[in-house]
């Protein structure tokens, strides 16, 4: 059994080992957040409406199959523990995934569609088994809620590494090869180092052994009980809008840099990896932050410093390429608290749960938020593609170079930069105001859990 479980104090192998299982697969996913889109539209040849489709029903595929991976990683029983050897299983599925949506097969219209569709849907089936496991884990290696911010700034600060990572590679390749190639051997890397990441996670972390004699029932009354859990029912609200902003945000960017800032698209790169690289410097500020001041308090600051840089980044005009620089830093230092704070609300509201009902419920918890989330994420790209498609813009056909814009188009991509970001945040920080766990709360039910299994334990013998 976890040390942590036992009182002590989780051992830093263990905790850096938990972190590093998000740098291959992060490198993989800002890849695809930030170019994947743009891809699309400009180098595949399909129009914004078909690009938009594919993100929406990839993503609510995705959503769905979130809830089923969850529930049964919770009713798993294996040597490696309940998340793990999902995690292990998936690393192969994601990375193969990730690498065949970075080919340019000979292939036209609906045809292309619906080889990047299918692509597209074995990426998100190898993601969610993955990523729904890998969430649930922190809870199954430490109570300790000082330790869940811990574990979830060294998992965000490897994910910004990998991030980092993916945007160094493509910089450095772009000087040697055309984009399809650029991308095309980024997805190669990416892919070995989602398996090298995600195995190296499984073999330097230890599962709690959790009995799973009651294991959970999808049906509509577990999930009218599970909806009773309101912080958690608020949480969902908080998470899934603020982390649509997340990735929203660098879907968007790269229009704005090339069609309304008329930069080469190598800035791209250069302007993305500035606000990543200020994001991870950032997670140094905000973790003692929301230890200090607490978790809403952090998050509220971090909003807004990040809607201000939104508001700075619409007034940007044609080459203002070093303003746009600093724009990028305020909006990668707001970006920061986003990473630490809604994850580490969640152990939090499944003690709550715990408390309340007597069941761990881990996996069902934070497939339920990565399902609302997927949702929102998925219908906003689909507004993205739309919204693009409806004010004119015209796909790049393939071999040729940037067609030029019409101004009803540019005028589209600046307010769909500014408007579905900042409504994403001030949803989210809405939210917040009714969330009714904070420090005090959340010791005193910890305290409560270890008197019950204190008792527990006594009673077997």
């Amino acid at each position: 059994m976890n040390s942590s479980l036992n009182g002590d104090r989780l051992c830093l192998r263990t905790q850096i080992a938990y972190g590093a299982g998000d740098f291959g697969p992060s490198m993989a996913g800002n890849t695809l957040m930030v170019f994947f889109f743009f891809f699309l539209t400009t180098i595949a040849g399909l129009s914004p409406a078909l690009a938009g489709s594919i993100l929406l029903v990839s993503n609510i595929w995705s959503a769905l199959s979130t809830i089923v991976v969850g529930i049964l990683s919770d009713r798993t029983q294996s040597r490696w523990g309940r998340r793990r050897v999902w995690m292990f299983c998936s690393a192969p599925i994601l990375g193969l995934g990730f690498f065949l949506l970075w080919w340019l097969p000979p292939f036209q219209d609906w045809a292309l569609f619906c080889y990047y569709l299918g692509a597209a849907l074995l990426f998100q089936t190898g993601a969610n088994g993955f990523l729904i496991p890998y969430g649930a884990l922190v809870t199954d290696l430490s109570e300790k809620n000082n330790e869940h911010v811990r574990l979830n700034s060294l998992r965000f600060g490897f994910s910004l590494a990998g991030c980092i990572a993916a945007l160094l590679l493509a910089q450095g390749l772009s000087y040697y090869l055309d984009e399809p190639r650029q991308l095309w051997i980024t997805g190669a890397i990416g892919g070995v180092a989602i398996v090298v990441s995600i195995f190296a996670c499984c073999w330097g972390t230890t599962e709690q052994r959790v009995p799973t004699a009651n294991p959970v029932k999808l049906n509509w009354g577990e999930l009218k009980l599970l909806l009773g859990n309101q912080p958690f029912t608020i949480l969902m609200g908080i998470y899934a809008l603020s982390w649509m902003a997340l990735h929203i945000t660098p879907a968007i960017l790269p229009y704005f840099i090339v069609h309304c800032l008329e930069l080469d698209t190598s800035a791209i790169t250069s302007i993305v990896l500035v606000m990543q690289v200020t994001s991870l410097a950032s997670l140094f500020i905000w973790e003692p932050l929301s230890q200090q001041l607490g978790k809403r308090t952090a998050f509220w600051l971090g909003s807004s410093i990040w809607i201000f840089g939104q508001f700075a980044l619409f007034y940007l005009q044609p080459g203002q390429i070093y303003l746009m620089y600093g724009v990028a830093s305020i909006i990668g230092l707001g970006m920061g608290a986003t990473y630490v704070v809604p994850p580490s609300m969640l152990p939090e509201t499944i003690d709550w749960d715990e408390l309340r009902t007597g069941q761990r419920r881990e996996g069902l918890y934070y497939s339920i938020l990565m399902f609302l989330y997927q949702v929102i994420l998925a219908l906003g790209l689909f507004f993205l593609g739309q919204w693009l498609a409806g004010s004119g813009f015209q796909e790049t056909i393939p071999g040729q170079g940037q067609i030029l814009q019409p101004h009803s188009a540019l005028v589209a991509i600046r307010q769909v930069s500014f408007a579905l970001p900042v409504l994403a945040m001030l949803g989210s920080l809405a939210l917040t105001y009714f969330y009714p766990i904070n420090s005090a709360v959340h010791q005193d039910t910890t305290f409560q859990l270890q008197q019950r299994r204190v008792a527990a334990s006594n009673s077997l013998n």
